[in-house]
């Protein structure tokens, strides 16, 4: 799902604006908000409880609607059964580049239970509920579907897929720089200009109680400081490090997968959208639209773990040589238009190959194996230098950064304040 980087703009709006770091997003729910949550119920489940329920958060309100259209339909061709649930919030809007007309034109958001179908020309699916004009760039909104979701498909397992344009933990839209404290990143509204912030992401999934797998299929997702915020909130994470084409056909496949074995976990899930991914390219020849694709799937349980070792290696790493760091920062494999967003593993492996220093070796190749073993799910990359996940390595460090947990609680964000100064 490519889209220019405007991170640059945002920055610089900011700066110019001469507004400081505020990290209160607001991120509670009142009783407003709750009561909006008791929306009218589906029809009723039944009675046994399903093994799975599978909600895709797909919002199409942007340039996007046509892959979102496309997307549902390739949702309906695995469908439902009685033990996988699978419903949809989808957004439409009129007016935006790439503007899609088809089935009537309608707008606005809607909720289906997808059932299956072999008609890939239009969605079949019933519709639960019309929102109308709901503000898909509302993390409440997010709280809001998946907590009707829960309600109205209980299963033992739940997974949750967030579809748009994301930008790691930098805003889509330099727009929204003046609200840059809530550090916008995924999930653009083009009708109302909202974005959901990586704080909100977590804050909604907190809200509605979790989640065990969690996909974030957008642009440059999966990075350091966006794992490491959603970690409590899920079991596994798949995302991409490098930009996303705007078709990806998979659905359908891992769907399938699912509804085949559907006793299994999170973890097995979670493969499975990688692999699917990677056949996509590999067996389809799917276009990535000139940026090698990249998909990993990451155990969330052990962000914490790998965080208490970057930090003791990113201590010792202060002391290497000047020009190792600098090699390091230059040949570190980026992605998307962004220099900042640099494979966490290349740029530690980098530094532990060009060191003399005996302690950040050591330290160096404790924390790769970590997180080839421990971290990583699994991983498919269309080069070598992507391992699985990325870390901001700015060229001028934006205070910003340290409003996120993976800054608050660790050590990265001096460190990447470090790197720039040497620059």
């Amino acid at each position: 799902m490519s889209l220019k980087n405007f991170a640059r703009a945002a920055c610089a709006l900011l700066c110019a604006s001469g507004a400081s770091p505020v990290y209160s997003a607001g991120l509670s729910l009142d009783a407003k908000d709750l009561a909006a949550q008791s929306a009218p119920p589906a029809p009723p489940a039944p009675s046994a409880v399903r093994d799975w329920t599978v909600m895709y958060f797909v919002n199409g309100k942007n340039n996007l609607e046509s892959s979102a259209m496309m997307d549902l339909n390739q949702m309906e061709l695995a469908g439902s059964t009685a033990r996988v649930a699978i419903v949809a919030e989808l957004g439409r809007m009129n007016g935006q580049e790439g503007d899609d007309h088809s089935e009537g034109d309608w707008t606005g958001v809607r909720r289906y239970h997808i059932k299956k179908d072999r008609d890939t020309s239009r969605i079949a699916s019933p519709v639960l509920q019309n929102l109308g004009r709901a503000d898909m760039g509302s993390w409440k909104e997010l709280v809001s579907f998946i907590s009707w979701s829960k309600a109205n498909f209980p299963a033992r397992r739940y997974a949750l897929v967030m579809w748009d344009h994301g930008n790691g933990w930098k805003p889509v839209d330099p727009a929204n720089a003046h609200d840059f404290g809530d550090l916008k990143g995924f999930s653009l509204d083009d009708e109302t200009g909202s974005e959901i912030s990586t704080p909100q992401i977590a804050a909604a999934l907190k809200a509605a109680g979790g989640v065990n797998f969690l996909m974030l299929d957008g642009c440059n997702m999966a990075m350091a400081s966006v794992a490491y915020e959603v970690k409590d909130y899920a079991e596994a994470l798949t995302a991409s490090e490098e930009t996303e084409p705007g078709v990806v056909v998979r659905y359908a496949q891992f769907l399938g997968l699912l509804n085949a074995r559907p006793s299994m976990g999170a973890e097995e899930l979670a493969v499975n959208t990688v692999r699917t991914y990677r056949d996509y390219f590999t067996a389809a020849a799917g276009d990535n639209e000139g940026a090698p694709a990249t998909q990993s799937a990451l155990r969330l349980s052990k962000m914490l773990p790998l965080r208490v070792k970057l930090d003791a290696w990113a201590a010792a790493a202060r002391r290497a040589e000047p020009e190792v760091l600098a090699r390091a920062r230059a040949e570190a494999r980026i992605f998307g238009e962004d220099p900042e967003y640099k494979d966490l593993y290349d740029f530690v492996g980098l530094v532990t190959a060009g060191t003399a220093d005996a302690e950040l070796k050591a330290l160096g190749r404790d924390f790769m194996l970590f997180f080839k073993t421990e971290l990583i799910i699994e991983n498919w990359a269309q080069d070598k230098a992507s391992h699985g996940l990325s870390v901001y390595v700015p060229e001028v460090y934006d205070p910003l950064y340290g409003g996120l947990a993976w800054a608050r609680d660790g050590a990265w964000d001096d460190f990447a304040a470090f790197l720039a100064k040497g620059r």
